[in-house]
């Protein structure tokens, strides 16, 4: 077949060069035809005939030329065609009889070369090729029995199952201090004969007052019983105003100091070592449903379970613990995300694309032009907090009803840098009806508004991002102190309303605080053109500023972070991936009272190691090391006043990730 082709076009070649198109040039001087004729030697025709490998060889053949695609293709494919000794073509010129019948020849010749290789080839092939045959037709019912029976036409099924095994052991003061439950701004818990009691109400009562200058009547600063006129504790007051308040104190008990010291929340190191010590084997599953109806949108479905309850690497205890894959859903499998994402048009002629993203469970860091880290980028994650590039404040995983807009400039060549800008609004309590908890843009929406405008491509990218939340900071990885739900990060707390002081009556209400925060992040990443040990380069540094009531005279109003991550591409071996984290995590660096100080400081040091044992399986061990991750809460440790409370954490797990 092949050769009948090429016979074909050798035909079609010799017409070629014998006949030119209609009005390509003047009528045909058939007398200078004859006199150019005459003067051809026989040595010009051997020349004549002499093949030639590219069309680049005529000097007068240009790209616009009517044939020049059809010479292009004769030269590349068939390898017959000539010139003049000159080195031109002379398309436009007539040509001999004589002429076309060597051209012609020529090509006849070739025809034969290939006709005769292919049959050779076709002999001493014999066995593959009939292996090669019904290889085809076992594949091609093999197909025929897949599209009968697949899943979908529009849908592909991704799935990731995570096994994370390892532990946390804090150090440090090993237990709390009587003193940490003791005071806060508005409520006050005392020891009263080695229990821990509440002290009630809010700090401007009356109740409060009486019930705080009983207790000191009562006890020394140290907390223990006073003697007073050879009486001792209560009998100091006994018979007086202040009786009445101390009994009613001791008889409100709350939990005593070795459970408190049990929980890990109040205690050191030896409180946590008891609760969240234990080493511990948790799994992470994610199946993902991507379904395209054009070939450019994407309906992603994805369904969610883990066992990470009550975990160190959930972050139970302590923010900075919590894994990138450790969600708890008690072995239920739930949806976690539900959006469908589409562009505005898909246009080849113009340099840009628009996307839109809607959705009833989206999540905010998935609706952006560019990710502004690749530190951890192709392997896996460890702490949530290096895994949003050390600015969490940002870029805080914010999930809910999810409306955005991406723009980004189309690249010269894959890889090359562009600019994106985006815009994404999610509702975390988007799905509520009752507007005093939630809905769409109301007061109670739990709204994240987050903008990046970015730069960047495979080598290096710079990104500024920031973020206004609504209702709460949303700050979502930081020491306990700024993370702390109850106090800092919360839409309102609980305050006692007497309703008869003298009986010590009353409930718990619910005050708003209305706080809100406007959160900057500036994040940059650099790699080395080519493997090697220099490593690529990721960092990050945001602030955050609070707004609305603070819980306490501590409450923060400002915070800060910083991130540097360094990671080595196919170190070793192929595949495996070696990376370097450190940074200070979300830190307290003003107060409501400006008076005071924070000492929220603390460093988080990270190392991974990502070893890929086939294509879809990933075994990534890793170490960190929190040196002070209680932030300013650790000074509540305090056992004395001249002693510091020191409180640290070294963790390690083994994440294996299986792909599929």
């Amino acid at each position: 077949m092949k050769a009948v082709k090429l016979l074909t076009s050798c035909t079609t070649a010799a017409t070629l060069l014998i006949t030119q198109p209609l009005g390509a040039t003047a009528n045909v001087n058939i007398d200078s035809v004859s006199d150019y004729s005459s003067t051809l030697d026989l040595e010009q025709a051997k020349q004549l005939i002499q093949q030639v490998t590219s069309v680049n060889q005529f000097n007068d053949v240009h790209p616009t030329d009517w044939a020049y695609q059809a010479l292009v293709k004769l030269v590349k494919t068939y390898g017959c065609i000539a010139g003049y000794p000159n080195s031109k073509f002379r398309g436009y010129i007539p040509i001999t009889r004589y002429e076309a019948a060597a051209l012609l020849s020529s090509c006849i010749d070739r025809v034969t070369e290939v006709t005769e290789e292919v049959e050779r080839l076709i002999e001493e092939f014999k066995s593959e090729l009939d292996f090669v045959a019904g290889s085809i037709m076992l594949l091609e019912n093999r197909v025929g029995s897949l599209e009968a029976n697949q899943f979908s036409t529009t849908t592909k099924l991704k799935g990731q199952i995570n096994f994370a095994t390892g532990a946390t052991k804090a150090y440090g003061t090993e237990n709390g201090s009587a003193n940490y439950w003791e005071y806060d701004k508005y409520h006050q818990i005392v020891n009263i004969d080695g229990r821990e009691s509440p002290l009630g109400s809010t700090r401007n009562s009356r109740s409060w007052k009486l019930t705080r200058k009983a207790w000191k009547k009562v006890h020394d600063t140290d907390g223990s019983l006073r003697e007073e006129d050879g009486k001792v504790g209560r009998e100091i007051i006994k018979g007086t105003e202040l009786e009445k308040h101390y009994k009613d104190i001791k008889s409100r008990k709350l939990r005593n100091r070795r459970n408190w010291n049990k929980d890990g929340t109040g205690g050191g190191a030896r409180a946590y070592n008891n609760r969240y010590g234990a080493a511990t084997l948790n799994y992470d599953m994610r199946l993902g449903l991507k379904t395209s109806f054009t070939g450019q949108d994407l309906l992603l479905t994805r369904l969610r379970a883990g066992n990470f309850d009550n975990n160190a690497f959930n972050g139970s205890a302590l923010s900075l613990t919590k894994l990138d894959a450790a969600e708890s859903t008690f072995d239920t499998v739930t949806i976690d995300r539900l959006y469908y994402r589409f562009p505005y048009k898909n246009d080849e002629l113009i340099d840009y694309s628009l996307d839109f993203v809607v959705g009833a469970r989206g999540r905010n860091t998935e609706a952006l032009g560019m990710w502004p880290s690749i530190y951890n980028l192709g392997a896996t994650k460890i702490l949530d907090w290096t895994s949003l590039a050390g600015t969490a404040n940002v870029y805080n995983k914010a999930t809910g009803s999810i409306a955005g807009i991406i723009y980004k400039k189309k690249p010269a060549e894959k890889g090359d840098p562009v600019f994106s800008a985006s815009l994404n609004y999610v509702a975390e309590n988007g799905e509520i009806s009752d507007s005093t908890l939630g809905g769409l843009f109301t007061s109670n929406s739990g709204g994240n508004l987050l903008t990046q405008l970015a730069y960047g491509g495979e080598e290096y990218g710079v990104a500024i991002g920031y973020r206004y939340g609504q209702c709460g900071t949303g700050q979502r990885r930081g020491t306990n102190f700024t993370a702390d739900f109850e106090y800092n990060n919360s839409c309102s707390y609980q305050t006692w309303n007497y309703i008869d002081e003298d009986i010590y009556q009353g409930s718990f209400l619910n005050e708003r605080t209305n706080r809100s925060t406007h959160n900057f992040a500036l994040n940059a990443y650099w790699r080395p053109e080519k493997t090697s040990w220099i490593p690529s380069v990721s960092a990050g540094i945001a602030q955050t500023n609070i707004e609305g009531k603070g819980f306490f005279t501590q409450s923060p109003v400002q915070t800060r972070s910083w991130f540097v991550g360094l990671k080595w591409d196919d170190l070793f071996l192929e595949g495996t991936d070696v990376g370097f984290g450190f940074g200070q995590p979300n830190f307290a660096t003003e107060l409501n009272d400006n008076s005071l100080t924070p000492q929220d400081y603390n460093y988080l040091f990270e190392l991974y190691a990502s070893f890929p044992i086939t294509d879809n399986i990933t075994i990534t061990p890793s170490i960190f090391w929190l040196t002070r991750p209680m932030g300013q809460y650790t000074y509540n440790l305090f056992e004395t006043q001249e002693n510091g409370a020191k409180f640290s954490v070294l963790g390690g797990v083994v994440q294996s990730i299986f792909k599929f």
